[in-house]
Parts: C-alpha cells; sequence; structure tokens
C-alpha cells in the first residue's frame, strides 16, 4: 500500500460508486414517494382510523426499504477502480482502500462465472491478484478483506492471492473497457481470462 496518494491523472478510472448512486437514488426516492402516498391520500379524503393504520404501515415498509436504499449506496458514493503505471487502486471509502504495484505481482488476471443459468449472459468477475513470493495473510488492514486462499485450477496462479471482485452492473455496463484497462496496464503478468465452474463466484462476495 501506498499511503497519501492518489492514481495519475493519466490514470483509468471506474467511479462506480457515483455510477451506482445515481442509478439507485431515484428507485430511493420513488420509493419514499410510494409510502407517502398512502397518508397524503387518507389525510385529503379523511379516511377512517383503519386506513390509517394501514397507511402508516404502508409508510414505515415503503420508507425503512427506500433509506436502506439510500443509506447502502451513500456510504459507498466515492468508491472507484483504477489502473495506472504504479498498480491498481482500490478504494471504498476512507478506512477501506489500497494500491497495489504492478511490481509486486507477478500474475493478474480474470476469473469469471456464469451467472444464474448459462445461457443468461451474465457474468461474475474478479479480477486475480498474485504477488511475487507469494502472499501470506496480509497484516495491512486494507489488503486483508481483498485476501483469499482458494483453489486457482489455473497453472501458475497460486492458491493464497488477492482478489478484487469486479462491480455486477459494471462488468454488465462497461466490462469490456475494464477488462481491456486492467489487460493493458499489467502487460507481461496478464495471464488472461478463465472461465470457472458456475457458483465460483458468488454475487454477494463481489463488490457491488
Amino acid at each position: 500500500m501506498l499511503p497519501g496518494r492518489t492514481p495519475a491523472p493519466d490514470a483509468t478510472m471506474f467511479r462506480f460508486g457515483k455510477q451506482r448512486m445515481r442509478r439507485t437514488m431515484p428507485g430511493a426516492v420513488a420509493g419514499l414517494a410510494l409510502g407517502l402516498s398512502m397518508p397524503v391520500a387518507c389525510l385529503v379524503h379523511g379516511y377512517g382510523v383503519g386506513t390509517w393504520v394501514f397507511a402508516v404501515i404502508w409508510f414505515l415498509v415503503c420508507g425503512t426499504v427506500a433509506v436502506f436504499m439510500a443509506w447502502a449506496v451513500w456510504g459507498d458514493r466515492d468508491a472507484y477502480l483504477a489502473f495506472d503505471t504504479t498498480g491498481v487502486w482500490w478504494w471504498r471509502n476512507k478506512t477501506s482502500h489500497a494500491v497495489i504495484p504492478w511490481d509486486s505481482l507477478d500474475a493478474v488476471g480474470l476469473f469469471w462465472c456464469p451467472q444464474g443459468t448459462a445461457n443468461s449472459g451474465h457474468r461474475l468477475v474478479s479480477l486475480e491478484l498474485c504477488p511475487t513470493g507469494g502472499v501470506r495473510e496480509p497484516q495491512d488492514p486494507a489488503l486483508a478483506p481483498l485476501f483469499i486462499e482458494e483453489q486457482s485450477g489455473v497453472a501458475g496462479v497460486p492458491d493464497r492471492r488477492y482478489r478484487i471482485g469486479l462491480p455486477v452492473f459494471v462488468i454488465r455496463h462497461s466490462g469490456g473497457a475494464l477488462i481491456e484497462a486492467a489487460r493493458s496496464r499489467a502487460a507481461h503478468r496478464w495471464f488472461g481470462e478463465h472461465e470457472r465452474p458456475a457458483g465460483y463466484l458468488r454475487a454477494q462476495d463481489l463488490i457491488s
């Protein structure tokens, strides 16, 4: 990790935190408006106590969902993944961020597996980073969430490595650009893209 630094001006940036917030916030606002619709209708039309009870429950349910949606994306609004000549930059928030220099890696590549049915066309994708000389469980709290010990099934890719699970919606909308950015920056360290069996990656384990 290189503390106190930011990606180079010419870095390829994927600000998925802001992208997800722009996509989610309208739904949160709509959910809150839907929740208010019943109490407003009761107030306008003078409905009885029974309807008011239902309206309050309706508001609490819709409002809770809306607040949860807004809270989930607001906390990660600054999240990004970037690639420059230094390495891979991963920022989730002020207390969860790291940079892994290319010079500290032997191999870089992608694993992917189908999401849902094999013919759905959707993929779960992860960036696999293999440190030079292997990796022990990292003491750096910024790197600890990225550490995995899992059979790779690919020659030259160690079982103990770092993994950055790529956001599902980013892969769907700009996956080609992200994969090309990682491949071009990793240069001779790139071990390619490898399909793994369905279930190898899980959506809940990725950055999304």
